[in-house]
């Protein structure tokens, strides 16, 4: 008896045509924005800006050239390092925190229609509610500080990462699931080699929206309930008219969501896309 060989399923259909199968990578549109449009954009904000600023005055709004003036001011600042490290700290807990529970939650769900029943009006409760309702329910169960901002963010990212994962589960090949169980892959293995590339694109765009969306969520909570950090300091330069220094607070804010997504977010997406690739074997 001959011995018998390995059995391979070929992912090339045979009714394509030999010229179809060895015409190369399709070529697909140009993905990323241009670079100049981008630029023309950034400059149009900034007359914008310099046109309104000269418009209501200086008590109501910096100029650029102000601002960019109150920076150094700021940095030096002896309160800088405090309120900037707090806001830090507040966004990474509350951010990976939520983001960890969605993804979690959305897994689990997307194995089961039971559990996804269970959860979906809690979801639907979450993502109804206005975020300055849960601040002002927080602060009257945790006080001013921390715990409150960490809480209220947690509670706001959770529902953005679980409806992507949810929705990504949902689309993955019930044959490719059934043979990662016939070849008896780990839940480890599976996640990695099953789940993460089909969840690729949700992720990552779910991964954008929670973290600018959890920037905007932690300094809206400090302006109204916390004794410190970037949003306390936009209270106080507010509140003494001191419109150089708020809006130097607001540009280190953007400055920090722009690091975020194009030295983390993007690389981090093409790390996770690179199966998608037309020559990634």
């Amino acid at each position: 008896m001959s011995a018998m060989r390995p059995f391979y399923i070929s992912t090339v259909s045979t009714n394509t045509p030999p010229r179809a199968r060895n015409a190369g990578p399709v070529q697909t549109p140009r993905r990323h924005t241009s670079r100049l449009w981008s630029l023309a954009g950034v400059l149009l904000i900034v007359l914008a800006w310099q046109s309104a600023a000269t418009v209501l005055g200086p008590m109501m709004m910096a100029t650029p050239l102000e601002t960019l003036q109150a920076l150094p001011r700021l940095l030096g600042s002896a309160h800088f390092l405090e309120h900037a490290g707090a806001s830090l700290m507040r966004i990474a807990i509350g951010v990976i925190t939520g983001c960890a529970i969605g993804f979690a939650l959305g897994v689990l769900a997307g194995h089961s229609a039971s559990l996804r029943g269970l959860l979906e009006p809690l979801r639907w409760l979450l993502m109804s509610i206005p975020p300055v309702i849960v601040v002002v329910l927080a602060m009257l169960w945790f006080g001013l500080g921390s715990p409150m901002v960490i809480f209220m963010t947690v509670l706001m990212m959770t529902p953005g990462m679980y409806v992507n994962t949810v929705k990504g589960m949902l689309h993955i090949d019930p044959l490719l699931a059934e043979m990662t169980h016939v070849y008896r892959f780990g839940f480890w293995r599976r996640l990695r080699h099953l789940y993460l590339p089909a969840l690729t694109a949700p992720l990552t765009a779910a991964l954008l929206i929670a973290t600018c969306g959890g920037v905007r969520l932690v300094v809206m909570a400090e302006v109204l309930g916390a004794e410190s950090g970037a949003g306390y300091a936009l209270a106080n330069a507010r509140s003494t008219f001191d419109t150089a220094e708020l809006y130097a607070w607001v540009l280190l804010i953007l400055m920090f969501v722009a690091m975020l997504e194009f030295l983390l977010l993007q690389p981090l997406q093409r790390r996770l896309g690179k199966w998608q690739e037309p020559g990634h074997a």
